[in-house]
């Protein structure tokens, strides 16, 4: 087993301490002092130390001094530890550097926030490469559940559970399926789901059959309603075809005196046929008429519309072309003002040319003059190194000097190339001005001509056309007029009495067949009714086998959960995990609740039996990851005894004294 020990820890202005180191027995450790005198904030520095989190998990927690509630500016936070792994000792080191800067065009630093430096055996890591050696000595999750005995069961039940069969294994479904045949064929329909999926999977199957089931006495009570009463369908028979034989009776009497009616409608029907296809050719005369007046008008108003449409066209172009022109005049605007721009900027660049060249070397003096008794030196050697100095200068100036000119002479020409191009586009848009003004001037002219052919076009008036003014119409009008003289009279025949007749018995017929239509309904509402009730049958049938089934899984569960808390059970020395409870009607649900051995929850239990519980897991923890570290066990002074480990062990005891006080066991 991989043993982690705890040798050395040493504080530096982290949270309260200023600075603390603290040397730790290799067996056990007892820190004392008053409440707020630091003892959590060790345990706080250790795990700091390692993860950059404290003991809640938290990264975003004060850890540089704050007095007089402001943070101390320019104190670094610092905690070192020596520990010992498998007798081999390492030296860990982190610390949070608060960066201090002067920005550009101030005198004063500001704070620029914190960067966090990592040390192991002095030797500075970046970020990545520390956490990967803590990494390796071991795993954060792992440090923390076999270091703080409250923290496995401040995990929530369900990662309590994970944990717990993680190192007590799990109980295959196979195993369970072999002690009973309806598990085996519970595991058969399953066919690769998980218990829990194919439980959610039925139970949302029984949720929709019940709600079909609801739905099925309510749709049987609405059909009994809508079935209308039973009647003597025989007998209605009887009247319906007594009633068919009296119709076809009225109905012969009728044909015998419309007989006597069709050769009059015939001729008649001859005669207007002959009349109507004359009021065709009626028509067709006026229309023929009125077309050839739209004719006219029509080329009269095409010709019309084809000039608007010329002048409208011209229009369009004279104002495109008008627009270009503004456009090219902004042009010689913008070019204008651009050439003045850079004609002033070759001014001033000649100007600063002459300045510069004016410019000569400035001889301070001939020879070297103290600066403190202002003298002529004497010194051979400073003379000669204040005249080769003086030189040096003198041909470093004109240097210099040249390469001004050289880069005022270069802008210069830039600039006077700049303004010869723009000299050239000026030229060439006024050539576009003088061209488009001709073009204005054409459009324009062809518009004038357009308007005046426009105005000297008149459209005819339209004419009204009078039938009877033309003379084919008026001879049609005299052939219909004898056509309707010739029409033959008649006596109209009255059968409106056997059509009344008719009529009736035709009413009564329809409610007897009516009558008659109920028996098929009744039949059709009763097989209606039958399907509905064995359907009915059919779906409490479906949820009686789920209930079965869902039976058989909770008998399945509870025996793996079983299995499954005894192996757990059998890892723990005083604590006793229960995995499964049931609710007040009597429903089986999973849960994690950990319990002494009377089975008292041992969060109900006092601060004594708590802890121990929690080191009992961290034993457990400890043989199953193969690894021991230091127990921070806090209010210690609660605990007369604790539970035998091979963990070292650091106790956190509340005491009168006002400072820490650090009693080491070897």
């Amino acid at each position: 087993m991989k043993k982690i020990i705890l040798k050395e820890i040493y504080l530096v202005n982290f949270k309260g301490i200023k600075e603390k180191r603290i040397e730790f027995g290799e067996k056990e450790t007892a820190i004392l002092g008053k409440n707020a005198t630091g003892k959590s904030t060790i345990f706080d520095a250790f795990i700091w130390l390692l993860f950059g989190k404290d003991q809640f998990d938290r990264k975003d927690f004060e850890i540089i001094p704050i007095e007089n509630g402001k943070r101390l500016d320019r104190v670094d936070a610092e905690v070192s530890a020596i520990i010992e792994i498998d007798g081999q000792e390492m030296k860990l080191k982190r610390v949070l550097h608060q960066k201090w800067v002067r920005k550009r065009g101030t005198s004063e630093e500001v704070f620029d926030g914190c960067e966090t430096l990592y040390y192991i055996n002095d030797v500075p890591l970046r970020a990545g490469d520390y956490k990967t050696k803590i990494d390796e000595i071991i795993d954060e999750t792992i440090f923390k559940m076999i270091t703080n005995p409250s923290f496995f069961l401040s995990l929530n039940w369900k990662e309590q559970r994970e944990q717990l069969f993680r190192i007590a294994g799990t109980v295959s479904d196979e195993q369970i399926a072999a002690t009973n045949k309806d598990f085996k064929d519970l595991l058969d329909e399953i066919n690769g789901k998980s218990m829990q999926e194919f439980k959610k999977e039925i139970s949302a199957r029984k949720r929709k059959l019940n709600d079909d089931l609801k739905f099925i006495p309510a749709k049987i009570d609405q059909t009994v309603r809508l079935m209308p009463e039973k009647k003597d369908y025989s007998l209605i028979g009887q009247e319906l075809k007594e009633c068919d034989e009296k119709i076809k009776e009225v109905e012969n009497k009728i044909h015998d005196k419309k007989a006597l009616m069709d050769s009059y409608y015939k001729e008649i029907d001859a005669i207007q046929r002959e009349i109507n296809s004359i009021k065709q050719k009626q028509n067709q005369v006026v229309f023929e008429a009125e077309r050839k007046d739209q004719q006219e008008r029509f080329e009269v108003e095409k010709q019309n519309t084809e000039i608007e449409n010329k002048i409208r066209a011209a229009q369009i172009q004279l104002n495109n072309e008008i627009s270009h022109k503004k456009q090219l005049e902004k042009n010689i605007e913008s070019l204008t003002a651009e050439l003045k721009i850079q004609k002033n900027s070759i001014d001033e660049l000649r100007e600063k040319w002459i300045q510069e060249n004016k410019k000569d070397f400035d001889e301070i003096s001939e020879n070297l003059v103290c600066p403190l008794f202002e003298i002529v030196c004497n010194d051979i050697v400073a003379n000669e190194k204040f005249r080769k100095n003086r030189e040096e200068a003198r041909i470093l100036f004109f240097e210099e000097k040249k390469k001004k000119l050289d880069r005022i002479t270069e802008k210069a020409k830039e600039k006077s190339l700049k303004t010869a191009e723009i000299e050239k586009d000026v030229i060439n848009i006024t050539k576009e001005i003088e061209e488009s003004e001709k073009t204005i001037s054409e459009i324009q002219k062809d518009i004038d001509d357009l308007t005046i052919a426009f105005k000297g076009i008149t459209i005819p008036e339209k004419h009204i056309v009078i039938p009877q003014q033309i003379h084919e119409w008026v001879e049609l009008q005299e052939e219909i007029e004898r056509l309707n003289n010739s029409m033959p009279k008649f006596e109209e025949i009255d059968v409106t009495e056997f059509a009344e007749e008719k009529k009736s018995l035709t009413a009564k017929r329809d409610l007897l067949l009516k009558a008659l239509s109920e028996k098929d309904l009744i039949e059709k509402y009763t097989n209606e009714i039958a399907l509905l009730e064995e359907e009915a049958r059919m779906i409490s049938q479906q949820i009686a086998d789920i209930e079965k089934k869902e039976f058989t899984i909770d008998a399945f569960t509870k025996i793996k959960i079983d299995e499954c808390e005894n192996r757990i059970n059998r890892l723990f020395e005083i604590v006793k995990f229960r995995l499964f409870d049931r609710t007040i009607d009597g429903n089986e649900f999973e849960v994690c609740i950990a319990t002494n051995k009377q089975g008292v929850p041992v969060a109900a239990t006092n601060l004594a039996e708590q802890i121990n519980a929690g080191i009992d897991i961290i034993n457990t923890l400890s043989r199953f990851y193969n690894v021991s570290a230091p127990i921070f066990i806090d209010r210690r002074e609660s605990v007369n005894s604790i539970v035998n480990t091979e963990s070292q062990i650091i106790n956190l005891i509340v005491s009168e004294d006002s400072e820490l006080v650090v009693k080491k066991t070897a």
